[in-house]
């Protein structure tokens, strides 16, 4: 197992509190929280607390995701058992997401929360907004909270002369957010899928804290953080924060180019209302694609006077029929090498094959080269489920002469971590930065958290801009989805870099993290391999891979 120093929200130590003569608060990773009558308790959550006494305590869940419901079991014996609605299948039959689970984790682009438990769960009762518990202390009512999860509930009471509103993982101390990952989901009414929806649940999120607004609730209890004893100000400062970041997100935002200014418009009135001020980045220059560069589909076939090919990514069986009909017409004598950009299956599914069919070299850089010929040992987004043997993995700067054309591969993560691109040089004509899915004429391909954006200095897109910087001003870029070049001049790039930088300081202000990293990098922790296959009996090596986004 990989060991590195941990970097955790600034929680408390565990700390038992009587908040009232009937209310109960413990802190800690997962807070506790009860209402108690006489011998009873009502727990709404119940994290590592000994307050709990099996037999005659009940518990309320806001959400049924893994983190929260670790530790209910049967040694619990609650007297009730209470969960919304929305979340019964997580709940009731985690198996199922489990078995579908080990096909559906390829070609994934939903990008939904994995937080599902492994055994079931005995609820006794479940809830929808609008609802009303009656226990011997008092009268809980249920509102429907959207947001950290599709289906969350909070849950409102008065205890002891105040108005509790117990939100769960709505809001984060003072103003402030567990993550933005667990928010990536579609958003419908401007048909935008969840690989696209940038969290998209940002809307309805703001929609609950304007509920619990209305209920004017003298305290909030999360499930995680300290108690918020001013709400008005705590979610003010949060609902700021998130319509701030996201009309940043917006103003550089590939999707523009993409989907067009009217569902981009349908993102921004979901999140910041209507009427509001759109910003959005005016597309770069663009032209028509020279002759010795084929398109076809989300692949880029490099031809040379002598009548050799050299193809960027194959994701489909038609780029092979395509690519095979020029070779067998005589105006291609052979491919020479596939480069592979990134580990999207639009990019990759078939560039095992087409490397047996063409018998060609596969290049990339050694940054992504192992989930390229492993993708079963990672779960990301629109993962291939067809490994590619024997990459050519090359280290960033690494130059090849290659016909009359001079390549230099550069490890490129923007639209990814793992992610690569081609510098292409020939004499007749400007150079060429082919940049697999990072930028587009309206900005940045950074739509969907779970592909590893990482914000800081030296990686990610900061990276990525300062190689286009560091370039001759006649540079070109291609993005295998868009039929022309472009270039940004020098102004577009500061526009981008300081909007982009602007929203890392909005970031840092939004989580209760030590680095920002950790509310947008899902994976800053994970098993390797993620699958694996192993009979009964035998033993299989798995590590935990984490990285320490933190500064000390």
């Amino acid at each position: 197992m990989a060991l590195a120093l941990l970097a955790w929200p600034p929680e408390p130590p565990l700390k038992a509190e009587q908040l009232s003569p009937h209310l109960g608060f413990e802190s800690g990773p997962i807070n506790a929280a009860w209402i108690q009558s006489g011998q009873e308790r009502v727990f709404i959550y119940r994290g590592a607390t000994d307050a709990w006494q099996a037999g005659s305590s009940s518990l309320l869940l806001p959400h049924g995701r893994r983190d929260l419901i670790s530790g209910i079991d049967q040694w619990m014996r609650p007297k009730a058992l209470i969960a919304p609605a929305d979340d019964q299948p997580w709940l009731e039959h985690p198996e199922d997401f489990w078995e579908s689970f080990t096909k559906a984790r390829f070609h994934d682009y939903a990008q939904q929360t994995t937080k599902v438990g492994i055994i079931p769960v005995a609820i006794t009762q479940w809830v929808e907004g609008g609802e009303k518990l009656q226990w011997p202390a008092t009268q809980i009512e249920v509102l429907d909270t959207p947001g950290f999860t599709r289906g969350s509930v909070s849950y409102l009471c008065e205890v002891d002369g105040r108005r509790i509103a117990f939100t769960g993982d709505l809001i984060y101390g003072d103003g402030q957010l567990l993550d933005l990952y667990s928010l990536q989901d579609a958003v419908p009414e401007a048909k935008v899928g969840g690989y696209h929806g940038y969290a998209g649940r940002l809307g309805a999120l703001i929609g609950s804290l304007e509920s619990i607004l209305q209920a004017e609730p003298d305290w909030l209890v999360p499930a995680r953080g300290p108690i918020i004893r001013d709400p008005a100000s705590s979610i003010g400062k949060l609902v700021k924060r998130l319509q701030a970041i996201y009309h940043n997100y917006l103003s550089t935002n590939a999707l523009h180019w993409y989907f067009k200014e009217d569902r981009m418009r349908i993102c921004h009135e979901q999140v910041l209302g209507e009427n509001t001020r759109l910003e959005l980045m005016p597309y770069a220059a663009h032209i028509e694609t020279p002759q010795w560069i084929r398109g076809f589909s989300t692949s880029r076939l490099i031809l040379s006077d002598q009548g050799y090919a050299f193809l960027l990514d194959c994701g489909y069986q038609s780029v092979i029929d395509e690519v095979s009909k020029l070779v067998k017409s005589g105006l291609i004598e052979k491919v020479e090498g596939i480069f592979v950009t990134h580990f999207h299956d639009d990019h990759s599914d078939r560039v095992q094959r087409a490397a047996e069919i063409f018998d060609c070299p596969v290049y990339a850089t050694r940054e992504y080269k192992d989930v390229l010929e492993h993708p079963e040992a990672y779960h990301l987004p629109a993962m291939t489920d067809h490994p590619i043997k024997d990459v050519v993995g090359v280290v960033d700067g690494d130059r090849l002469k290659w016909r009359e054309y001079d390549f230099t591969f550069h490890f490129y993560p923007g639209q990814t971590f793992y992610h690569g691109a081609l510098w292409v040089e020939r004499a007749d004509h400007d150079p060429i930065f082919m940049v697999g899915d990072s930028f587009a004429p309206s900005g940045l391909d950074d739509y969907c958290l779970m592909n590893r954006n990482l914000m800081r200095d030296g990686t990610g897109y900061l990276l990525c801009m300062e190689k286009i910087r560091k370039a001759q001003k006649n540079l070109w870029l291609i993005n295998e989805h868009i039929p022309y070049l472009f270039r940004f001049n020098p102004d577009e790039l500061d526009y981008m870099e300081t909007r982009y930088r602007e929203r890392m300081r909005l970031l840092s202000e939004l989580f209760p993290w030590d680095d920002l990293n950790y509310g947008i990098d899902e994976q800053w922790a994970v098993f390797y391999p993620y699958g694996l296959k192993a009979a009964a009996q035998s033993v299989a090596e798995v590590s935990v891979k984490i990285t320490n986004h933190s500064p000390r």
